[in-house]
């Protein structure tokens, strides 16, 4: 009776084992995506957003068509898909992006438009080949798309980065200065237009003892809504060359959303792009048309000096 028994659970076992390996492309061909949800609640009147949905699967040995539904009431014409309504995921291929773009109207009615975008996929070899059955997968994109009548200014700043920099130097009677040029990766997640306020430098010596010099920039370009883009602040300085760190505050509004330690490498003049050996001649006959000039100008004002005294 036992051995029965044990000879019954070691079929079962086995038939279980063969199913699996009978569907085991099926498992592996299962379908995804991330993040699962397209929502912004800052929109305003005719303002565009971008997200990117990552499209994945598991077994990449065939074509996959893919087919998009939108189904969210009263927004169903503002969203479209880049890829298109109908595109392939490609054999060989385990993921892809897909991005969704909203273009709200000038007279959009303010209020939540909910809904959501329905993903599906038929393998295009089985639809082509005639007594197969082909396996339908597919997913669920949740929607929320508020329209406010308000304007909206936040950011957050996602990677920085300081370029070294060359000394500032004389042209002629005037000091050209160095520029620290601080690169920020900047998310404007607000609905109008937006940069940091301004960026402001503390810059220490090499020791990190005394503060030598602090330095601003304000006129920094913007960002368009719920877009991702590298802005340059550039901030001058009169600092000669040498190794510095610095403390970088960045402002929105009157509030510090982002402070940190940076080093600061200053080179001498030429030390990034070399003097071309022209402009030392260039620079002489500046000079001399310079003095050229001033005496002229000394000059002719003598004679009408002169002349004025005469009469």
């Amino acid at each position: 009776m036992k051995m029965k028994k044990t000879l019954s659970f070691l079929t079962i076992g086995v038939i279980s084992f063969c199913i699996l390996l009978f569907f085991a492309d099926t498992v592996l061909a299962g379908f995804g995506i991330s993040p699962p949800y397209v929502t912004n609640h800052n929109l305003s009147r005719g303002s565009h957003f971008e997200k990117d949905i990552w499209l994945t699967r598991g077994n990449p040995v065939e074509d996959l068509r893919i087919e998009v539904d939108i189904d969210v009431p009263g927004a169903n014409d503002w969203i479209s898909i880049d890829e298109g309504s109908s595109f392939l995921l490609p054999k060989g291929e385990q993921k892809m992006l897909m991005t969704v773009s909203v273009d709200v109207p000038k007279n959009a009615e303010y209020k939540s438009y909910p809904g959501f975008i329905r993903i599906t996929t038929y393998p295009v070899s089985s639809a082509e080949e005639g007594g197969q059955i082909a396996i339908i997968l597919g997913a669920r994109i949740d929607v929320t798309l508020d329209v406010r009548d308000i304007e909206i200014f936040d950011f957050k700043i996602r990677q920085i980065n300081v370029y070294d920099l060359e000394e500032g130097h004389n042209v002629l009677w005037w000091f050209s200065s160095g520029k620290i040029r601080f690169d920020m990766q900047f998310e404007n997640i607000g609905n109008i237009k937006a940069s940091p306020t301004k960026v402001l430098f503390e810059i220490y010596d090499g020791e990190r003892k005394n503060l030598v010099e602090t330095t601003t920039a304000k006129k920094i370009g913007k960002v368009d809504p719920f877009q991702t883009k590298n802005i340059i602040a550039e901030l001058p300085t009169k600092l000669t060359a040498g190794s510095y760190w610095a403390i970088f505050k960045i402002f929105k509004g009157d509030e510090i959303v982002e402070e940190g330690e940076t080093h600061l490498s200053i080179l001498p003049r030429g030390g990034i792009n070399p003097i071309p050996k022209e402009w030392y001649g260039l620079a002489v006959w500046i000079w001399i048309l310079t003095i050229l000039v001033i005496l002229g100008l000394s000059f002719t004002g003598l004679w009408f000096y002169k002349k004025k005294r005469k009469f």
